[in-house]
């Protein structure tokens, strides 16, 4: 499976990104209009999340969020098509604002968590090596930055995800920082004498049917919230930081 998307998506990823934005708006409406794509859920959530909003105000947030979900996809494949970092630094797809902020917790403590939520576009975190323009060194580098990931139940999507994600790395074959969920607390263990700074989304629901973890009203709704990354942190007196990820304009995440 992992060879038939890449000899699907590689000849679209060699496209300029405005190419892949012409196409996200007709893969939005196929997802909204054509196939449904979890219009249910998205209507349910979005009628909860806000419930002073008028009939016609979340019929356009919803509007809004197939919008943007194309363009999630269309990044997300363009992306896959970096080999190297020079083709994501000329783009300026995204960029860290506040380097210094970050540069910071990294000198003061004995390693950094970031932690994060599935907004923006998340699966542009592997080019975070290359997302500083300013004149100050970035403490985000190859060897030091660990992203923690789900692996998928079919190994097909889960090897094709692997090598867009890491696409523009420099050595995407010999990055050792592509951790799995089961495997990241036993490589914190090992490179506890390494400054090292982990990435965790954590917004989802809590893996592998866990016992420890926390209950909290999110968006007027209960629910269940993982807190390992805390709990790493608390451990090994790391800093804590939260990145969002905000879309300052269509092409550019700051």
């Amino acid at each position: 499976m992992s060879f038939l998307l890449q000899c699907l998506t590689r000849p679209l990823a060699a496209l300029p990104l405005r190419v892949h934005y012409s196409l996200s708006r007709g893969l939005a409406f196929l997802a909204e209009k054509v196939f449904r794509y979890r219009v249910g859920v998205v209507e349910d959530n979005l009628s909860h999340s806000f419930p002073g909003k008028s009939e016609a105000e979340l019929k356009e947030i919803k509007h809004r969020f197939y919008r943007h979900f194309g363009e999630v996809v269309a990044e997300t494949i363009w992306f896959g098509g970096c080999r190297g970092p020079k083709r994501l630094r000329k783009q300026r797809l995204v960029e860290i604002a506040n380097v210094e902020v970050l540069n910071g917790l990294y000198d003061k403590a004995p390693g950094v968590m970031v932690l994060m939520s599935h907004a923006g576009n998340w699966e542009l975190i592997g080019g975070i090596a290359s997302y500083n323009y300013s004149d100050k060194p970035s403490c985000f580098t190859e060897q030091n930055f660990c992203v923690v990931y789900l692996r998928q139940s079919d190994p097909g999507m889960n090897e094709f995800l692997h090598g867009n994600r890491t696409a523009p790395l420099l050595d995407p074959e010999g990055y050792p920082g592509y951790l799995e969920s089961r495997e990241v607390v036993r490589y914190v263990f090992e490179h506890r004498d390494e400054k090292k700074i982990y990435n965790f989304i954590t917004d989802q629901h809590p893996y592998f049917k866990a016992k420890d973890f926390l209950t909290v009203n999110f968006m007027h709704r209960e629910c269940e919230s993982m807190k390992g990354a805390a709990e790493l942190a608390r451990k090994f007196g790391m800093a804590v930081c939260y990145m969002s990820m905000p879309q300052e304009s269509r092409g550019h995440y700051l």
